[in-house]
């Protein structure tokens, strides 16, 4: 009784990890990584989405304002047998679409604007964060793993 509840909760079963660059160029335009799967028990993976989130905050204290943008998502539906002390690795490719804030359509305009939208960005404290999220549907299981890890787009 108490491994069928563990099972259902997703203890001890399939964890996530995901195997990323250090860098990536924004321009590119796709990220290339894996995602890996490792477990305790027998268990089969159905489906494995995949998002680029950017995190743009900006303002402090009291004022500051956060906004997630989701730049690009893929979901991969493929069985995988994930068996007990074995990890399974498979590779991917996450297209994805840049969104540019106002202050950095404005910079885009021309050398002499750059200087002043890095300002605006430095008096505001605005900036962005990137991560990449990897979540897998797993059988009989209510909660699905997942991995959240941050990455550095240039």
């Amino acid at each position: 009784m108490f491994g069928r509840v563990k099972r259902y909760l997703g203890i001890e079963g399939v964890k996530v990890e995901l195997e990323l660059p250090q860098k990536a160029r924004l321009s590119k335009r796709e990220l290339k990584g894996k995602v890996r799967f490792l477990s305790m028990n027998q268990q089969s993976v159905t489906k494995v989405k995949i998002k680029l989130i950017e995190r743009y905050s900006r303002g402090r204290g009291e004022e500051k304002k956060i906004d997630e943008y989701n730049l690009g998502e893929i979901i991969m539906k493929k069985n995988i047998e994930v068996t007990p002390d074995e990890a399974i690795e498979i590779g991917f490719v996450l297209p994805f679409e840049a969104v540019r804030s106002e202050v950095d359509e404005f910079a885009a305009k021309n050398i002499l604007f750059k200087g002043i939208a890095s300002a605006a960005k430095k008096i505001y404290a605005a900036q962005s964060d990137y991560f990449v999220v990897a979540e897998a549907k797993v059988n009989g299981t209510a909660l699905p793993p997942f991995c959240k890890k941050k990455i550095n787009l240039l």
